[in-house]
């Protein structure tokens, strides 16, 4: 049977950049993993079926194995601000990760650096309502400014865009744990990358967009679960409560309500955010305390676990194309559709670029065309 000569220092590196044991790229094979040490040693080759069934393990090209490993990793590194000692990085997510640097190398290919760029200066307690307010003035929105967008995923988008378009790019996951991330960011000096977790409520992904934005204006890449108890996640949660919710317009809203539960819905229904993340603001306007933040995460968790355990048990999904088109964004895949129509790509490069195979491409881009770029 065929062999194929790979260099096994490659597989070595490949695998253990992706956060992948031995056990389970074996799993993944079919072998023992004490057959993958011998192709890491070089003292055997797999076959190129075996050779096949790697390559999708790792999310690497069959050709990358015969060369030998990158000097420098390519998944990005990030500060772990989920407070947990010795927590790894999941092999979902570290894929996740090197992709969203990809999708970000394709951009500049396909765009270059030329969008407006925000001005996000480094932030501290003491300047929170200043940099937020200033934030705001840079969209040009004035301080009871509310999108108009009347469902929670169409709100998310609408905040989307505004980032994207000012030189950040804005990507989703797929089927990770949200317990594991809610988001991330990855900074560059230019178009810096933020991934947020497809898991979570369109109105948790909202908040996660402008905690990860104070990440990149500190100039951190960080991972985050927007824990309270740890400063940096703090910080953050302050700016996105800061911007989302300006103090005057809230306390204008104010009720005479004393339950934590209640006057949080109350203030989420008026901001268009979560219950949760209008607890946060409540908090940092010490109008509630910790334990009625504490309460009101619990129940907003359980209340989210509900509704992913109704949609899990229900008969309807979302077809793989629907989702990728979520998680790219119109923003990236239109500038794969730019570059087909002006032939700088073909369709062969837009299967790499989208990592999706030639239907699945042909319905992003239909997508895309049909509803003009929104989302």
């Amino acid at each position: 049977m065929a062999r194929a000569p790979i260099d096994g220092n490659t597989l070595q590196w490949a695998r253990e950049l992706g956060r992948v044991t031995r056990e389970d790229l074996a799993r993944a094979v079919g072998t023992k993993p004490e057959r993958v040490d011998e192709f890491e040693s070089g003292a055997s080759q797999p076959t190129f079926r075996q050779l096949t069934l790697i390559a999708n393990k790792l999310d690497r090209p069959l050709g990358f194995f015969f060369a030998p490993a990158p000097e420098n990793p390519d998944v990005p590194e990030t500060a772990d601000f989920r407070g947990r000692a010795h927590d790894e990085l999941p092999a979902n997510l570290a894929r996740e990760m090197r992709r969203a640097e990809q999708h970000r190398d394709a951009m500049l290919d396909l765009e270059g650096d030329r969008r407006e760029r925000l001005v996000l200066r480094p932030l501290t307690w003491n300047n929170l309502r200043e940099q937020a307010a200033d934030l705001r003035r840079q969209f040009g929105l004035l301080d009871n400014f509310v999108p108009t967008e009347s469902q929670p995923n169409q709100v998310f988008n609408f905040w989307r865009g505004l980032i994207e378009a000012r030189g950040i790019l804005v990507f989703q996951t797929t089927k990770i744990a949200l317990g594991t991330f809610r988001g991330l960011s990855i900074h560059h000096d230019g178009l810096p990358v933020i991934l947020i977790n497809g898991a979570d409520s369109a109105s948790g992904r909202t908040f996660t967009l402008f905690h990860e934005l104070a990440h990149l204006a500190n100039r951190t890449s960080g991972l985050c679960v927007l824990k309270e108890s740890v400063n940096e996640e703090a910080l953050a949660n302050g700016f996105a409560a800061n911007f989302l919710m300006p103090e005057a317009t809230v306390r204008r809203n104010l009720p005479r309500i004393d339950n934590p539960l209640e006057l949080s819905n109350h203030l989420a229904s008026i901001f268009k955010v979560s219950p949760l993340a209008a607890a946060v603001r409540l908090r940092t306007l010490d109008v509630i305390d910790d334990e009625d933040l504490a309460e009101v995460r619990k129940h907003s968790d359980a209340e989210w676990e509900k509704v992913r355990e109704r949609r899990k048990n229900s008969e309807g999904f979302a077809p793989p194309w629907r989702l990728r088109y979520r998680d790219l964004g119109s923003s990236y895949i239109g500038a794969v559709a730019q570059a087909l129509e002006d032939h700088r790509v073909d369709m062969m490069d837009a299967t790499y670029l989208l990592n999706a195979r030639v239907p699945m491409v042909e319905q992003l881009l239909s997508e895309y065309y049909r509803t003009g770029g929104a989302e």
